[in-house]
């Protein structure tokens, strides 16, 4: 929802008090105050496509009148309805757009912003949430910090009254968690009320919704809308929403219709004249429902039989003629009495030269006091009404809350990595420390615990694409600053992925019996944190740069397969001979530097006596290796098997085969420097897909 100031004074219910606000806040528009908009809006090409828009077309708009209560804005798929909506509430900012936004003759700008909410098609509510703690956060983020807490709570209780769920303050929003589980909770009328309720709970004096009856059932519907009917009556909140198909109760709340066709203007004016306009056009009333029949007689591209839909537009080259039609008429209404109109109309039309005239466009145009950039119309630098540190509070509140009590987040992935734990434990079960194949074997297990740490986040895939979700909506509705969410989600996240990542790498190296001592079972547990938390934040940056989940695990696959073929576990570097360029990739693999910390960790300054010595095991398998061999090598060979008090093998040399020369602490802050990188990219790339997916 779009975050509005509160408005000077404002009533919920002809029931209710009003109250006054602080005086710093901007006052609720008048009904006496008119709305003037021109744009003219060219869509990219992939818009454009999605829309069915033809290449040269264009949108452009004049005149809205807010004194009405409650507006339908109507028209079938694809003729620019929300595309006007968005515009209008100055949440459009893709595309070239040019014009003016005009209130009283005067420009708006962010105060006419903090006017406005904007209630969108689909909610996204925390599932594991109840009704008052989710209007406690928006009170938290967008009522002013100087209203106290007890303040904001009543506030918050006299909303949930106000939308009928006053009495389910405890009860959870529900919906499908990240994963495709699903959470009972609120219906679906429900939700569309408590969305209306977070809408309204700055006090706006104008409210947008786009689609608030959709995928509900009659019933519900009809309730929704009766309580947004009830609010524009009981406060004076001007209500735009767009509507499809209404049923009539539904359709008789709205005083005022607009209705768009092929992105342009058919009718705009009282509902209650809309079927005398057309029929002046010679498209009379027919059959069915005046909402129905309306969408029948401006949809084209279908068969339409005369005797069920009469004289119908049957082509999408019918619709000009009428959208002139009104734009004349409109002209002919403003230029005849335009101080005593109470508004003017919307009209969405083509190119001058498929549309009218280009005097009359110029009249258009005059009648809202020129034309100008509707860009340099967005506030350069949006003003929050609370403060970093609230934000970041609020923010931390939330995700705290998502977490805990989200039983198949939290307590599935500490138990999935205690169980690896385990697994592994036992297959490396007291692994002996004096032997070569012990060495071997310890070697494979600081392999083992970076290899699960850089895996395991790909289970989370669902978590990070619905927070990506969240934050374009909430960033969208300019809620919050986005270091603010960046801040609070590392925090509220980072010591539960740790917590899981240490039950795995600690139970295995308990039971596998690596290096005993507090000081390298700390360091292994350093290792195997900041690696998990890489590998987290990987997914996070994937996940924000990819469309869809799909292509999310596929970019992180990318980042997986370089991890691990550059780990020089499987190879070493000094013995590749070809394409040695590929040898420098290990610089970014994030699993070659965990391995050389482990390993370094496990085996620096130690040794393995050999007094027994050699394993008979080893010399055969050495001496059947051996193409030919002379008695002087088999006598050698003999001799590494007998008992020889001051034989010791250092494990440095290891080291030095594999070329791990780095101290441990170089090791780790080599891991912890690639993780503020990470973090650096995430945060910037959520900036940028803020920007860019604006709608």
């Amino acid at each position: 929802m779009t975050a509005p100031a509160p408005a000077e004074k404002y009533t919920l219910s002809s029931q209710q008090t009003a109250h006054t606000m602080d005086d710093n806040f901007i006052p609720a528009m008048t009904t006496r105050e008119v709305l003037h908009f021109y744009a003219d809006i060219t869509l990219p090409a992939p818009q454009r496509k999605a829309r069915s828009m033809r290449v040269n077309e264009v949108l452009a708009a004049v005149g809205l009148e807010t004194a009405a209560h409650t507006l339908a804005l109507m028209g079938p798929s694809g003729a620019g309805k929300s595309t006007f909506m968005d515009i209008l509430a100055m949440r459009k900012s893709v595309g070239s757009l040019s014009g003016r936004l005009l209130l009283s003759g005067r420009p708006a700008n962010t105060s006419f912003i903090r006017k406005t909410a904007y209630v969108p098609q689909e909610d996204n509510f925390v599932p594991t949430m109840t009704t008052k703690e989710t209007l406690d956060f928006y009170a938290s983020v967008i009522l002013p910090s100087s209203w106290s807490g007890a303040k904001k709570h009543e506030r918050v209780v006299e909303v949930l009254d106000a939308v009928g769920l006053g009495h389910g303050h405890k009860t959870l929003v529900g919906g499908t968690l990240p994963g495709g589980l699903m959470m009972r909770g609120l219906s679906g009328g429900e939700r569309k009320r408590l969305s209306i309720a977070a809408g309204i709970l700055a006090a706006p004096a104008l409210l947008f919704l786009d689609e608030p009856t959709s995928g509900l059932d009659s019933f519900a519907a009809l309730s929704v809308m009766s309580h947004l009917q009830g609010m524009a009556r009981g406060s004076g909140c001007i209500v735009i929403s767009t509507i499809h198909q209404p049923r009539d109760a539904i359709w008789e709340m709205f005083d005022k219709v607009t209705l768009l066709a092929g992105g342009r203007l058919m009718y705009h004016g009282p509902r209650t004249n809309i079927s005398a306009w057309f029929a002046s056009l010679g498209y009379p009333r027919l059959h069915g429902s005046e909402s129905d029949w309306l969408l029948d007689l401006v949809a084209t591209g279908f068969d339409k039989p005369q005797q069920l839909f009469g004289n119908a537009m049957m082509a999408r080259e019918d619709i000009p003629a009428a959208a002139d039609a009104f734009l004349a008429h409109y002209l002919q209404t403003t230029n005849k009495n335009q101080q005593d109109t109470a508004g003017e109309a919307v009209s969405i039309h083509k190119p001058p030269k498929r549309s009218a005239s280009a005097s009359s466009l110029s009249a258009l145009r005059s009648c809202v006091g020129g034309s100008g950039s509707l860009q340099a119309m967005q506030p350069a630098r949006w003003e929050y009404p609370t403060s970093l540190g609230r934000q970041f509070c609020s923010l931390l509140w939330r995700e705290v809350l998502a977490i805990t009590r989200n039983p198949f987040d939290l307590a599935g992935r500490i138990l999935t990595c205690t169980y690896l734990g385990l697994v592994f434990g036992l297959v490396f079960y007291n692994t002996p420390a004096d032997t070569l194949p012990g060495v071997r074997t310890r070697m494979s297990i600081c392999f083992v615990i970076p290899m699960v740490a850089t895996l395991l986040p790909s289970v989370s895939i669902s978590l990070y694409t619905n927070d990506k979700r969240i934050y374009l909506a909430d960033s969208s509705a300019k809620l919050y600053r986005p270091w603010a969410y960046y801040s609070s989600k590392v925090l509220a996240t980072s010591p539960f992925n740790v917590f899981g990542i240490l039950c795995m790498a600690w139970v295995l190296y308990g039971m596998a019996g690596l290096r005993p001592g507090w000081q390298p079972v700390l360091k292994a547990g350093i290792v195997s944190g900041l690696l998990y938390l890489i590998a987290m934040q990987a997914m996070h940056l994937c996940s924000v740069v990819a469309p869809n989940q799909d292509l999310t695990f596929c970019a992180f696959l990318i980042w997986l397969v370089i991890n691990f073929a550059m780990s020089s576990f499987f190879v070493n570097f000094r013995e590749v001979t070809t394409n040695v360029w590929l040898t420098q990739l290990r610089y970014i693999s994030v699993l070659y530097y965990s391995l050389e910390a482990l390993t370094v960790n496990e085996f620096h300054g130690s040794s393995i006596s050999c007094s027994g010595g050699l394993e008979p095991g080893l010399a055969g398998l050495a001496e059947s290796a051996l193409a030919s061999i002379t008695p002087c090598q088999h006598a050698m060979l003999q001799q590494l098997t007998q008992p020889q008090e001051s034989c010791l093998i250092r494990n440095d040399a290891l080291l030095e085969y594999m070329q791990y020369g780095r101290p441990f602490g170089v090791s780790v802050a080599i891991l912890g420097g690639y993780l503020a990188v990470v973090h650096l990219l995430t945060y910037a790339a959520l900036v940028l897909l803020a920007r860019h997916e604006a709608r």
